[in-house]
């Protein structure tokens, strides 16, 4: 998100295994995404996942990969309090259901089925 000075963070190279994750930097998220596939390596379908409010009743979860979250968070009106979190941690929430359907964009009421 937003280092000392509104300086962007120092960015942890790309490992498959590793996940992580950035509060507070969804104003950034284009640009996070963008600096991330440049400057560390992440490939741009590693998954993606935003929680905004997180553990409050109004929580809302999009999902998308390195290139498509940025459009799909502002498509949804994503606003802070929001939790980034980034790497294939996120393919929990991408498993298909019953139908074969994999969620993308907007997932309603996760935290309800959990």
């Amino acid at each position: 998100g937003y280092g000392r000075n509104n300086t962007s963070p120092d960015l942890i190279r790309y490992h498959e295994e590793q996940t992580i994750v950035f509060l507070m930097a969804v104003g950034k998220l284009r640009d996070l995404c963008q600096r991330l596939i440049d400057l560390a390596g992440y490939p741009s379908k590693t998954p993606v996942a935003i929680v905004e409010r997180a553990g409050c009743p109004d929580q809302r979860t999009v999902v998308g990969n390195m290139e498509t979250i940025p459009t799909i968070a502002e498509e949804n009106n994503i606003k802070p309090p929001s939790t980034i979190v980034v790497g294939k941690v996120v393919n929990v929430l991408l498993e298909a259901d019953e139908a074969g359907k994999k969620p993308i964009g907007l997932v309603q009421n996760f935290t309800a089925s959990l």
